[in-house]
């Protein structure tokens, strides 16, 4: 079998001396864990042969050392296979004994216990639809309650005899989130449309207790208190520890991309959280989380160990379950491909070429913690006055180890003198660099050179004395050319003034009026557009948000990239000042760049707006919605552009024919519509023909996205 690391070194300048400081004696919270998720794909690795499967699971369970394996209960169906989760259960237990931990999450009820008679959110027409169906007499309220929590013990049972005896369930994967696909809302409490998640986990507790541990309540992210909001409504004396997932972070970070790129957006919410439920002795859980993007990056290796690091910090996490442990084709961690023939369905255009596995970066980054730590050791006090390093140490059980993890997030590397611990010395040091060598034993020595954009795991031991006294750098690629970046001029991303094309603009509501034209002069600018706006309450269900979106070039999706800013010429249709929310949209993944921007009143007004939120988020159009009833727009020009020239490694660029395969439609609020194969929503116009509201949509497969009209 074929095994890919992807690629792996950065512009290093003038090292400078750093320090670190470890006190084992101030110990913090226990460590429950790390692992990774096993949800969906299973047949492709039941479908690996044996050599293949035995070198899938050395890597996933022996390589990363995991303590915690994400499974979902899929019992909706009574009939359902276990063979191929045991399968996968069965040699993670083989390979690690007692050490791991398996975490059951459901995402959602069976259809007979919902009003839509289905466990696809696609189905239901409101949210009550979504939601457990109402049943009276019912001990804990007003909806079926005790049906779901019999549900769940019998699929303890079942999973139980098969051989799968999970240590953790969550009764419902993000009771939060509204999607197309398996899903179950609840409230924080009942409502009359909706039911309650606090009912939910009475009935369940009842019904399992004993047999295993519960964590709740598992919403979509933690911007906005909302963790806090269902955590709060909940007796927690039936909860054994506390989950979350983290796609927002509150304050407009809500891009889990750019959250990968700017993960101090977690400090906040993540210790808001610890500051009320991680002072007991109920662990905290991160569950579920990542990119969201079709690519693996480089920086997301960096990204995650960074998220990491707040979280067992100041999130005081017990525990980090990444979303993708393996995965069909790509994978956060590791991708499989069976054999030739293989596509992200099974069907349709090949995709996968050969039998191998393909091992990402973020791999690396999770084993930095996960080979290192052990469940039921504890994190210690680690600081440094370096802002560029993010560090954080754990201490074994019995004392007789340490291990430091340290993340470089600066552009040029460090020389660390190595942390002094009384009667401890560095036994092993692993290093792991962005665009360079990963998961290197590198020379332990009484210093360690940290390179730009790296993490370094030193392990300590008792007694253990460094071998060295010099140290180097060990994990540059000698093979990357790091890209040079030169200023260049600003990017005109649409002038008005000087053209009345039109075309580029869409209403993502159809209760937005379309752009027009407008050549009549208003002080001294005669050509412009009018963008029509909400002109209400966008919080308000009857208002809700209303984009205009506007098609950019590629050049201009380039420059949004690699500029600092837009300028934008505006003004409010009225005398009275309209603030405009901008940002970009590339498919279903939408980013806030900034919120409330000045379009004057009664004038032209250039407003600046930052880019910094783009990101890797390759934007292809800009997004404005407000509560004024419209603006009027000249000119938007980006400003402080670079041009970036690198050496391209050879790629092979295929055409595919994505007609069969498994095909996702957002609307423009980036929102799951539908979910099936592609050819049976497009029209040979290229129109949708699915039961959708009139206006447009993103249709992505896995070979790309583009947009589609309905009618």
């Amino acid at each position: 079998m074929k095994k890919i690391f992807f690629p792996t070194s950065l512009l290093v300048s003038a090292a400078f001396a750093a320090t670190i400081n470890v006190d084992p004696s101030a110990t913090a919270q226990k460590v429950v864990g790390f692992g990774g998720g096993s949800v969906y794909y299973q047949n492709w690795i039941a479908n690996l042969d044996e050599a293949g499967q035995k070198e899938l699971f050395d890597t996933a369970f022996v390589g990363l050392n995991l303590s915690i394996l994400r499974i979902a209960n899929w019992l909706q169906d009574e009939t359902k296979d276990l063979s191929e989760d045991l399968t996968i259960v069965k040699a993670a237990q083989e390979r690690l004994g007692d050490h791991l931990k398996i975490e059951m999450s459901s995402w959602s009820a069976p259809g007979n216990l919902k009003p839509s008679g289905s466990v696809n959110g696609k189905d239901g027409h409101s949210k009550s639809e979504k939601s457990l169906k109402k049943a009276d007499g019912d001990a804990y309220g007003a909806y079926a309650y005790t049906d779901f929590a019999n549900w769940w013990k019998k699929s303890l049972e079942t999973y139980k005899a098969a051989g799968i005896t999970p240590d953790y369930i969550s009764l419902q994967n993000e009771p939060d989130m509204e999607a197309d696909y398996e899903e179950t809302l609840f409230e924080p409490t009942e409502t009359s449309e909706i039911a309650g998640y606090k009912e939910a986990l009475n009935a369940v507790y009842d019904a399992v207790k004993g047999t295993t541990k519960i964590l709740g309540p598992e919403p979509l992210g933690i911007g906005y208190s909302n963790f806090e909001k269902y955590a709060s409504a909940l007796d927690n004396s039936k909860l054994d520890g506390y989950a979350y997932h983290l796609y927002h972070a509150g304050d407009g970070n809500d891009n889990s991309g750019n959250n990968y790129l700017t993960p101090e957006n977690f400090r906040k919410p993540m210790k808001a959280i610890a500051d009320v439920y991680g002072k007991n002795e109920k662990p905290i859980f991160m569950t579920e989380f990542c990119p969201m993007l079709d690519e693996p990056r480089e920086e997301d290796m960096v990204g995650l160990a960074h998220i990491m690091q707040i979280g067992f910090t100041d999130g005081r996490l017990g525990g980090y379950i990444a979303w993708q442990l393996f995965y069909g084709y790509h994978g956060q961690f590791i991708g499989v491909c069976p054999g030739a023939g293989w596509d992200l369905t099974g069907d349709g255009r090949y995709v996968c070429k050969e039998k191998e596995i393909k091992i990402f970066p973020e791999y690396h980054a999770m084993r930095h913690y996960s080979k290192f730590v052990n469940p039921g050791w504890s994190v210690v006090s680690a600081s440094t006055e370096d802002a560029n390093l993010k560090t954080v140490a754990f201490k074994s059980e019995n004392a007789d180890s340490i291990s430091v993890v340290i993340v470089n997030t600066g552009k040029t590397e460090v020389k660390l003198d190595n942390p002094s611990i009384e009667g401890y010395g560095v036994a092993t040091a692993v290093q792991s660099k962005e665009n360079g060598i990963k998961s290197k034993n590198i020379t332990v020595a009484s210093c360690t050179v940290l390179p730009a954009r790296s993490i370094t795991t030193l392990v300590y031991k008792k007694g253990a004395a460094a071998t060295a006294a010099t140290c180097a750098d060990e994990t540059s690629d000698a093979g990357y050319v790091p890209p040079v970046v030169t200023p260049s001029a600003d990017v005109v991303i649409a002038d008005f003034t000087q053209s009345n094309d039109i075309s580029a603009w869409e209403a993502t509501d159809e209760k937005l009026k379309p752009v027009s034209y407008v050549s009549t002069a208003l002080d001294d600018v005669s050509g412009y557009v009018s963008v029509p706006l909400a002109g209400c309450d966008q919080s308000e269900e009857t208002c809700g948000y209303q984009n205009q979106l506007l098609n950019i070039s590629k050049e201009g999706a380039a420059a949004l990239a690699t500029c600092t800013d837009l300028i934008i010429t505006m003004r409010s249709q009225t005398d009275e000042n309209a603030y405009v929310n901008v940002g970009g949209a590339a498919g279903s993944s939408w980013v806030d760049y900034e919120y409330g921007k000045l379009a004057a009143g009664g004038k032209w007004s250039e407003t600046k707006v930052n880019l910094e939120k783009e990101g890797g988020n390759k934007s292809t159009a800009l997004t404005f919605n407000s509560e004024s009833s419209g603006i009027y727009i000249a000119k938007i020009v980006a400003t402080g552009c670079t041009s970036t020239t690198t050496a391209i490694r050879a790629q092979r660029h295929l055409s595919i024919d994505d007609s069969k395969m498994q095909a996702h439609i957002f609307d423009m609020n980036g929102n799951l519509v539908w979910k099936g194969v592609k050819s049976e929503a497009i029209n040979a116009n290229g129109t949708l023909h699915v039961e959708l509201r009139q206006g447009t949509y993103i249709v992505k497969t896995r070979a790309g996205s583009m947009k589609a009209i309905k009618k």
